[in-house]
């Protein structure tokens, strides 16, 4: 009974770790995404080529797919596929916020 505990004690110590390291992963992700700049690629859709702010990712997910942002042009809040937008660099925050 004692080799059952044991075993039982390490296995929720090990899925302890997994969460916690998957939930500092979404952390990073929502980090690295949110306030980032956006452009929209999808050929044919209305929004092709506009800019937008990232606001959150859409859903419960820890690895989103859609996000949520805010178009620069209307303020309108809307979602895409990450296969819809591209990342703009970074340096184009800065130049943008300081302008």
């Amino acid at each position: 009974m004692k080799e059952i505990n044991k075993l039982n004690s390490l296995l929720q110590d090990k899925l302890k770790i997994e969460r916690d390291t998957e939930e500092e992963e979404y952390q990073a992700l929502l980090r690295k995404m949110v306030g980032r700049r956006i452009r929209i690629t999808l050929e044919g859709d209305p929004l092709h080529g506009q800019e937008a702010v990232i606001t959150g990712p859409r859903g419960d997910s820890k690895r989103p797919m859609y996000w949520w942002f805010r178009l620069d042009s209307t303020g309108e809040k809307k979602h895409k596929a990450r296969t819809s937008f591209k990342l703009l660099p970074r340096d184009m925050d800065a130049s943008s916020e300081s302008a």
